[in-house]
């Protein structure tokens, strides 16, 4: 903070690189929103403005992050029930996190990086199949090694499912094929475990060497979705073996 010779003050901020140009852009619309700071004699203190108390709840932040970021434009019912029914996966939270982004394409795939003003070394091509982008919708979905993925899991779950054009209705097609809560709830877990499990794989090929391998993909989902449905108490407990033979069964019990 510094002042500009008339009395009044004004932010000087410092950076340790140059900013991006979509950074610059945020940039100006923090300063524009950023009140004016008036200094006193008087000790600091802190107070949240949403509150008439001052107090600082979570609650006010939903509310005011709902009235700026409003889904009900965006979205239409059926995947605003989708993101409702998301959040009540039987999964790490973190995992929940990562899928929300899939279905708002916010995830750092190469085309969002090139888009923000990120060079990406290779160009925006996808790491599974050369030619084409590396879109939010074509790695989980279009992409040759993708539907591959989903094809052993769909025999595995013993569905027949042909690959929808976007993630939202995927995810509704799996808790759609499930015949009882206990194996929705079974069905969205193994949903998120795959995305989560291509994601993984992305990264290692583009930052460890790692080499597509199906069996290894899936097999290595199927570990994960048991571990995290024992975790979270939300599947029956069964031996491995037995989730890979028929997670049907484990759930129906």
């Amino acid at each position: 903070m510094a002042g500009n010779g008339s009395g009044a003050s004004q932010w000087e901020l410092g950076w340790r690189r140059r900013l991006f140009v979509w950074e610059q852009d945020l940039l100006r619309d923090l300063l524009e929103v950023l009140p004016a700071i008036e200094f006193s004699d008087s000790a600091d203190a802190w107070f949240w403005d949403l509150e008439d108390d001052g107090r600082f709840l979570v609650k006010s932040v939903y509310l005011l992050l709902g009235s700026v970021f409003n889904s009900e434009s965006v979205f239409n019912d059926s995947q605003l029930k989708v993101f409702k029914n998301i959040v009540k996966s039987p999964t790490p939270s973190k995992v929940l996190a990562f899928s929300w982004k899939i279905l708002r394409s916010r995830i750092p795939t190469k085309v969002n990086l090139v888009h923000h003003g990120i060079h990406v070394n290779g160009g925006m091509e996808c790491v599974f199949c050369r030619g084409r982008e590396e879109t939010s919708d074509h790695l989980f979905l279009y992409c040759d090694f993708a539907d591959l993925v989903w094809k052993a899991i769909c025999r595995w779950l013993g569905l027949v499912i042909v690959i929808p054009p976007n993630p939202f209705l995927l995810f509704d097609c799996f808790l759609g094929a499930a015949s009882s809560k206990n194996i929705r709830s079974g069905f969205s877990l193994i949903w998120h475990a795959t995305v989560w499990s291509i994601w993984r794989l992305r990264n290692e090929v583009i930052f460890s060497n790692g080499v597509k391998d199906l069996e290894k993909v899936v097999n290595a989902l199927k570990l994960l979705s048991w571990k995290w449905g024992l975790r979270q108490h939300k599947i029956p407990v069964c031996l491995f073996y037995e989730w890979c033979w028929d997670p049907g069964l484990c759930l129906r019990r």
